[in-house]
């Protein structure tokens, strides 16, 4: 078998070729670190706003703990003034009838005032 030495024009063309490649190569290369920076500002973007989401949300949950607790003490202070205020028709109902008429409330105001004295 013979061999056919490659002349200094196929030589030149094989050269074109790999340069044009290489040229090719970088730039898409380029294009493709280009993207990836793109797509690593997107991410860090997010990633800010997805913390600051967390932060809301962790703030809205101990103010919704706040606002049950005092929930709770208003609750319970509701129920105490209920029974003072039960209490307190009872001790005016001098008749025992289970309506407060405005004598009788008056009676009472005037005998808590004279108490106080």
């Amino acid at each position: 078998m013979a061999y056919k030495k490659s002349s200094s024009k196929a030589k030149a063309a094989k050269a074109e070729d790999t340069v044009e490649v290489a040229a090719a190569s970088e730039d898409c290369c380029a294009k493709c670190d280009s993207k990836i920076a793109d797509l690593d500002k997107k991410v860090s973007d997010l990633e800010k706003k997805l913390k600051g989401l967390l932060d809301g949300i962790e703030v809205a949950s101990k103010l919704k703990n706040e606002l049950d607790e005092a929930k709770l003490k208003l609750g319970e202070e509701v129920k105490e003034l209920q029974e003072k205020a039960k209490s307190w028709k009872e001790k005016a109902d001098t008749n025992n009838d289970g309506n407060l008429t405005l004598p009788e409330i008056w009676k009472y105001v005037q005998k808590q005032i004279n108490r106080r004295r």
